[in-house]
């Protein structure tokens, strides 16, 4: 049985086109604390999560990106003794506060050695995985021991997300204006759910986002 009620989503849609979808979040984005110039794409007919070009000084979203991300988001607020409920005040924060995390995302001088760091982890996966031949294809393959080298590779990928989406929610409290204490506390309450769902999944989760399928087979096929 659910921990919540259901989350009307209806709601979330009237209250995000009452406040003018795209437009929200220009006006978000315009309202941020920085002196860099930063570009907008909004789509509005496809699914694009939430997310920041750095090099580009872009921030990519979509309506049903934005919408998904509102939905999840009380969701999970609603497994608190206290749920924040639905209204445009709410949802207007939740507009500045992720663009404000992707924009800290732009402003972090050390994102890039991050990602790289981040390639070179999953890299060593990729390798283990051929190391110890073992079978993706098998539905329980995540479930089994596996090798302690593995593990920690697969620590050391979560480590190094968390550690780099935490300082992107750092540097995002740093150029948001918050109205009140109780949009501060919507604010940490939208960091603890990022980083609560970057810290969810194993090796399963990894080999599937990552297409490690199609490279393991390509890497196999030049090895042999």
């Amino acid at each position: 049985m659910s921990c919540v009620p259901e989350v009307d989503f209806n709601k979330i849609i009237y209250c995000y086109n009452d406040l003018g979808e795209k437009k929200l979040l220009k006006k978000s984005l315009s309202a941020l604390n920085i002196n860099k110039r930063i570009f907008l794409f909004y789509a509005k007919n496809s699914h694009i999560p939430i997310c920041a070009l750095p090099k580009f000084r872009l921030v990519l979203s979509s309506r049903s990106g934005f919408l998904s991300f509102c939905y999840n988001f009380f969701h999970f607020m609603g497994c608190y003794s206290y749920p924040i409920p639905v209204s445009k005040t709410n949802i207007e924060s939740i507009a500045k506060f992720v663009l404000s995390h992707e924009i800290g995302h732009i402003l972090d001088p050390d994102v890039y050695t991050s990602k790289e760091e981040y390639t070179d982890i999953l890299s060593s996966i990729v390798d283990k995985l051929i190391e110890y031949n073992i079978d993706i294809e098998k539905s329980d393959f995540y479930k089994k021991n596996l090798p302690s080298d593995l593990e920690e590779c697969v620590i050391l990928l979560k480590r190094n997300l968390i550690s780099r989406e935490a300082k992107a929610w750092d540097i995002a409290k740093n150029i948001v204006v918050f109205n009140n204490q109780e949009d501060m506390y919507l604010f940490e309450r939208i960091r603890e759910y990022a980083l609560a769902t970057y810290n969810f999944g194993n090796l399963k989760n990894i080999v599937k986002e990552h297409n490690i399928e199609n490279i393991l087979k390509y890497r196999k096929y030049f090895i042999n």
